[in-house]
């Protein structure tokens, strides 16, 4: 899912002993002791998750506020494919795929690369979508302050496909509207065509 930065959040050393111990007591339970390809799983798993909860800690307000103020543009301004992946809080399971955000700005335009870091950071939490959706639009909103803004966000969930109903194949969509996007039909149809391809 593209190029990932190392995580700068670390579990407490006490936290990491617990969730290492606990590690090990599960495999012992479900997997050979002489298997060497265990020997550092609890290892790698506690550096995994320290990898995926990444944005904890971090302020994603912060990557928006460098902003193009002698810009004069008033139409929508949309970013597609943006890719992510985030840990859903119920089974900490990964869920993950693909964000079309889009505004009209307000005298001002954020460079191209804020949107996605800004995603990026909200995504790496233990989140869920519903929630991931509505704190791009919520973030970008206060910060920025454009006319508008919607996302509209499409996600592969590991808690469906590898557990309970285990299908591989549905995906959900959510969308978050603030501003014109949400008052103004024309704008929010607009922005629904665009991003469904129509």
């Amino acid at each position: 899912m593209g190029n990932q930065k190392k995580s700068k959040m670390t579990f407490s050393t006490q936290c990491k002993f617990d969730l290492e111990n606990a590690i090990r007591q599960m495999l012992s339970e479900t997997v050979s002791a002489e298997e060497d390809h265990i020997e550092r799983t609890p290892e790698r798993l506690v550096k995994a998750y320290e990898e995926l909860f990444s944005g904890v800690g971090q302020d994603p307000a912060a990557v928006l506020r460098v902003s193009f103020e002698e810009v004069q543009y008033n139409q929508m301004i949309t970013v597609e494919s943006i890719d992510f992946v985030s840990v859903c809080m119920h089974h900490l399971l990964p869920f993950f795929g693909f964000v079309s955000f889009a505004y009209i700005p307000n005298k001002k335009v954020v460079g191209l690369s804020k949107i996605p870091r800004m995603v990026e950071i909200i995504a790496r939490r233990p989140q869920v979508q519903e929630r991931l959706t509505q704190q791009i639009v919520d973030v970008f909103q206060e910060t920025v302050m454009p006319l508008g803004c919607g996302a509209m966000v499409r996600a592969w969930h590991g808690c469906v496909a590898c557990r309970g109903v285990r299908k591989d194949n549905v995906r959900m969509r959510t969308t978050a509207l603030r501003g014109v996007f949400l008052d103004k039909p024309e704008v929010k149809a607009e922005f629904l065509a665009g991003v469904n391809g129509k």
